[in-house]
């Protein structure tokens, strides 16, 4: 497992590794048995770090101690490092790696969430749009009808469209129910205007 987390910055001993800001400065190099001492590990186990190419050794055939355990925790599973010294950041970073798993997984669902209500936004756009030119182009033959007949009728191409997806070939006038074109005979305006009509 590659640790994630950049240790090569930590500069002035306020950040992941426990050690001095002054180590830099001092130019400190050690043995690979002095490493294993340092860090209370075994000097089996630096070994088998260097020869897998896990940390890596200057030109003097030493190691820089703060390089060292930068390249270690970046290259192994900081769980698997037995190491007294290292153990407190080893449990600092397991807790890092599991905040950053968690706030991954909350991006992706924000992320989600994002594109679906930016595909809704743009649907319904298009939707107003679409109406927006029906209106324009069908513009004289709706003037001629009642009001709550172009109402009834845009409310039912809206959900048409919104049903099917689909607003290319449907007109408002087509979406007028049938019913409300006329009103029924046996309605109260109906009679009044069937007994005008017969008065007259």
């Amino acid at each position: 497992m590659i640790n994630p987390l950049n240790t090569d910055h930590d500069t002035n001993g306020t950040g992941l590794l426990p050690f001095p800001g002054g180590l830099d400065r001092s130019n400190l190099r050690l043995t690979r048995a002095e490493f294993a001492r340092f860090i209370d590990t075994s000097k089996q186990s630096v070994g088998e770090w260097v020869k897998a190419g896990k940390i890596t050794l200057g030109a003097d055939g030493r190691l820089d101690p703060r390089v060292a355990v930068s390249q270690l925790l970046r290259n192994c599973d900081p769980a698997r490092l037995r190491s007294k010294v290292l153990a407190p950041l080893v449990r600092d970073i397991g807790t890092l790696q599991k905040r950053i798993a968690d706030l991954e997984v909350a991006l992706a669902e924000a992320n989600e969430m994002a594109d679906y209500h930016e595909e809704v936004s743009l649907e319904f756009l298009a939707q107003q749009t679409a109406l927006h030119q029906r209106l324009h182009d069908e513009h004289d033959e709706l003037v001629k009808l009642p009001a709550d007949k172009v109402v009834a009728g845009v409310m039912a191409w809206l959900d048409e469209v919104a049903e099917t997806g689909d607003c290319s070939d449907l007109s408002i006038q087509d979406c007028i129910p049938v019913a409300s074109a006329e009103l029924p005979e046996d309605s109260p305006s109906g009679a009044l205007n069937v007994e005008k009509g017969e008065g007259g």
